[in-house]
């Protein structure tokens, strides 16, 4: 078949795009592995190219495991019919790891990398194809990237994240015994090729809203309402006509082989830290600076309000663009523009965290920002161990997706330019708050100054990405 084209949407999942693609790329890319339980293994190569090389191609050839987007079809097919499901397994690299592996990770930039500066850097292809991607290779541990996203100095990261790391495992299964017995067979086979510098155990958080079961966060929100998705059919429920994104914003070719339609994705790992306590202590400070109208009296808590409006959603996914109380749908609505409904900000806050990472509208075009969340929770709910979200996200362009969501959005006060400086969003922003400003009583003019910030730390991540299947059997 020609080279696909990545421009398209809506691609059919049993469609001839999708059987020429998928063999020969990992799973959990273009669908989530829906699994409950995750490990994420960092590891740090010690053995040489022959002996490492060896080992990455019987990894991901176990018959057993779930490693191709086609091995993850037929899994799923199965299990809509009873059957067992596999464990879902992948294999990400970083720039460091390709330089352990004799490969030149500048294949995948696009510009001379020797300091300039970030206005310089103009997104012209390199000889690969890549573009945008430049960060990849610095590594988020660089003074250039940190310094751009504002991240706390890699000092202050958890120590086994302040080092070099060259690959990471993943692992999924809801059968936390069998996902235990793979990772204690995986650590077994990793003797003499890679020391684990970092671990982590992930598990997804449930709750019921509208009598349906939810994955929520540790703040007790609703996750995951708002995501783009390359699949149409009869199977496939979109909530909004923009879900629906063509491949070019997550699939990029596999620079490191000969094959036209071998892709990858770029993958960010950051490890964030929740302090649920300070989160709850501060939404109680500003909803008592808040007041409930008529309509919320007796629906809700004048915290519940507060929440939604730090959050721009109820815990149960409602928008504030939509109500002023959760109205418990499922799906929760999601077809909505800023511009059309609430272009002023008086039901949802200019910096509220799903108008500041998701703009819709307001002048702006936001299609190729689109990333691909692929995290999960990690820490006992409602426990007093630390607790948090190993964020993960594809993209195909660092720089235009990721990088900028934090950058020029998230951390801006003065995004979105369109009343004074709204602050930075907060939840992830980081840096300076701005002047943020919160609605009083829904749907009115009057305003209070509060700053809400800091209560999601970074504590250490990587870029990576994930190789072709091709690749990987024949390194």
């Amino acid at each position: 078949m020609a080279t696909i084209d990545l421009d398209q949407k809506g691609i059919d999942i049993d469609g001839p795009v999708y059987n020429v693609i998928a063999p020969n790329m990992q799973s959990n890319i273009l669908k989530s592995h829906s699994r409950d339980n995750a490990r994420l293994l960092f590891l740090r190569f010690i053995a040489g190219k022959s002996d490492l090389s060896v080992w990455i191609r019987d990894f991901i050839s176990q018959e057993r495991l779930v490693t191709s987007a086609l091995d993850q079809r037929f899994d799923s097919a199965n299990h809509k019919l009873g059957l067992p499901s596999g464990t879902v397994a992948n294999f990400y690299l970083s720039a460091k790891g390709y330089e352990h592996l004799g490969l030149d990770p500048r294949g995948f930039s696009d510009v001379d990398m020797d300091d300039q500066s970030e206005d310089d850097e103009e997104e012209t292809l390199s000889e690969f194809g890549a573009c945008g991607n430049n960060d990849f290779v610095r590594g988020m541990r660089s003074n250039k990237v940190n310094n751009k996203l504002k991240d706390p100095e890699p000092t202050e990261w958890e120590q086994n994240y302040n080092t070099d790391i060259h690959a990471m495992i993943l692992l999924a299964d809801d059968d936390e015994i069998r996902l235990q017995t793979e990772t204690d067979l995986l650590k077994t086979s990793l003797a003499g090729i890679a020391n684990i510098v970092a671990e982590e155990t992930g598990k997804n958080l449930t709750g019921i809203f509208g009598g349906r079961k939810r994955n929520l966060e540790h703040f007790g929100y609703a996750d995951g309402v708002s995501q783009p998705t390359y699949f149409n059919g009869p199977a496939v429920v979109l909530t909004s006509p923009v879900e629906l994104q063509p491949l070019k914003i997550i699939l990029v070719k596999d620079p490191f082989t000969a094959h036209d339609n071998d892709f990858g994705s770029f993958l960010v790992y950051r490890k964030l830290e929740q302090d649920v306590d300070g989160f709850n202590n501060k939404i109680s400070e500003l909803a008592a600076k808040l007041e409930l109208n008529a309509n919320q009296e007796g629906n809700m808590t004048a915290e519940d309000y507060a929440g939604a409006m730090v959050v721009g959603r109820f815990k149960d996914g409602t928008p504030l663009i939509k109500s002023d109380i959760p109205l418990g749908e499922f799906p929760a609505f999601n077809d909505f523009k800023y511009e059309d409904t609430d272009r002023n900000a008086h039901k949802c806050p200019f910096h509220a965290h799903i108008r500041k990472t998701n703009p819709r509208g307001q002048g702006l075009l936001v299609g190729e920002r689109y990333i691909t969340r692929r995290g999960i929770p990690y820490g006992e709910k409602d426990s007093p161990g630390k607790k948090g979200l190993l964020f993960m996200c594809f993209q195909s362009n660092l720089k235009r997706q990721f990088n900028f969501l934090q950058k020029a959005w998230s951390n801006a006060p003065g995004f979105p330019p369109l009343r004074g400086r709204p602050g930075i969003d907060p939840l992830i922003g980081q840096g300076n708050n701005g002047e943020q400003s919160w609605p009083k009583q829904y749907d009115n003019s009057e305003e209070v100054k509060f700053d809400f910030a800091g209560f999601i730390k970074m504590k250490g991540g990587e870029f990576f990405f994930a190789p072709s299947i091709t690749f990987l059997k024949n390194i």
